[in-house]
């Protein structure tokens, strides 16, 4: 090694900043008036530098720093420097951008919902980013035609994390490809499909968290642009409604609990149809017994927009169970995640592990159908149901599915659409307007 170091270079060691060591190549001169006394990571650049040293030229262009060496470090800057011009950032650096942006700030949120999501959304995101993707490395060409099946054969394939890409390398394939590896891994379509529009809204939101990425996109989400169909149908119909047994088998277990406000959390759920996050955030500023209803504020709900509750003769009955402490506003003292925890071994010790709090809200909804009103517009105005057509989709529909099929019997129209598979009435009538085929008449001469 010594021996191709020239003379004037001398290698010397080196403290970095971060405390760590490494060898430094040193160049002192002094000749008259000229002195100078540079040290480089390289050698190559030292030589350079050594070079300019001798000649009066040199020595002027280093006076001015135009010299060869610090030429080189202005094109590998230069080079930064466009790089960064031309707006790439990878998808990880997009979904660090979008948590400071959205996520972080919510993660220290007073209000337990919002923390809670917050979390949730967080923890899928840095998920997201270190899923593996193929890909075939630059100097390589993508197999095409009847190659395009041999992808994983052809030279230059490999993997990543798809938090590696550049956001403007991602294509609809890679997209799909995070689709097929995610169901692959078992995870149901539910999942993939929240992941996928996580990683969609990341970015969209770049146009206000990075605008020169944005920019290389011209308006094109590959997540948005993937094939959603390898996803579709993933929602679970759940109908479950907590029946009587069910519900005093429950309460029974609740009492049980060294906190006392367990079953009366059930109950205010079961009379209210209030979400379980709408419940645990419940203050007796908000609660109007005498008027029979409660105002919820904007950050206490699905929609963040401030709701009134009705409350019936039932829900007013379970509020005046609970005991108030004088100087606390607070109705109960649970945390989500708490609640969760020790609803869970409840429902275990009850062995009624298929139900859901959730259930609640549809048993609710259910009570209504059967003893006030059939209107979807105004019980989702009392539970606070943003869209009608989704109630009436999602929940009224399923409850009269399982009463039907409680019944053992098709009495209307409605049901047996809902048997045959029909969208709509127009679909059914077709097959009510057929005509019976004609019988065939008989031929006298011929016995029957």
């Amino acid at each position: 090694m010594a021996s191709s170091i020239p003379r004037g270079i001398r290698v010397i060691d080196w403290k970095n900043a971060d405390k760590s060591k490494s060898i430094r190549y040193r160049v002192r001169v002094e000749r008259g008036d000229f002195v100078v006394d540079r040290s480089f990571a390289d050698l190559e650049r030292a030589k350079l530098f050594l070079e300019d040293t001798k000649t009066p030229e040199g020595r002027l262009l280093i006076a001015r720093g135009r010299d060869r060496a610090t030429l080189e470090v202005s094109k590998i800057e230069l080079l930064a420097a466009e790089l960064v011009m031309k707006g790439r950032c990878t998808l990880g650096n997009a979904i660090d951008s979008y948590m400071r942006a959205y996520v972080n700030p919510k993660l220290e949120s007073e209000v337990d919902k919002v923390r809670q999501t917050a979390k949730a959304a967080a923890a899928r995101l840095l998920h997201c980013k270190v899923v593996p993707i193929s890909y075939i490395k630059e100097g390589f060409v993508p197999p095409s035609g009847p190659l395009a099946a041999l992808r994983e054969k052809s030279k230059g394939f490999a993997m990543k994390q798809i938090g590696d890409f550049y956001v403007d390398e991602i294509t609809e394939q890679e997209a799909t490809e995070y689709i097929d590896y995610r169901l692959g891994q078992g995870k149901a379509k539910s999942t993939v499909k929240r992941e996928l529009y996580a990683l969609q809204s990341v970015v969209n939101k770049l146009r206000y968290t990075d605008h020169p990425a944005w920019k290389q996109l011209n308006g094109r989400n590959p997540f948005q642009l993937a094939d959603k169909t390898k996803v579709k149908g993933g929602e679970r119909k759940r109908r479950t409604i907590i029946g009587p047994e069910q519900e005093e088998a429950l309460l029974a277990e609740l009492r049980k609990c060294r906190n006392k406000e367990m079953p009366l959390i059930f109950a205010v759920a079961m009379s209210t149809g209030m979400r379980r996050a709408e419940v645990l955030g419940l203050l007796w500023s908000q609660i109007d017994l005498e008027r029979g209803v409660v105002n919820l504020d904007a950050d206490q709900t699905k929609a963040d927009e401030e709701r009134l509750v009705i409350l019936l003769p039932e829900a007013v009955e379970a509020f005046k169970a609970i005991p108030r402490t004088e100087g606390d506003d607070c109705v109960f003292h649970y945390k989500i995640e708490g609640f969760k925890s020790v609803f869970r071994r409840v429902l275990t010790r009850a062995k009624l592990e298929g139900i859901r709090m959730h259930d609640t809200r549809r048993s609710f909804i259910s009570r209504v159908l059967r003893d006030i009103t059939s209107s979807p517009v105004v019980i989702a105005d009392m539970i606070g149901a943003r869209s009608v057509a989704n109630l009436q989709k999602r929940s009224i529909e399923r409850i009269r599915q399982s009463e039907m099929i409680d019944s053992g019997a098709i009495q209307t129209e409605e049901q047996l659409r809902w048997v045959v598979h029909h969208k709509d009435g127009q679909t059914t009538a077709r097959y009510a307007n057929l005509a019976p085929a004609k019988e065939a008449k008989q031929d006298p001469s011929k016995p029957e």
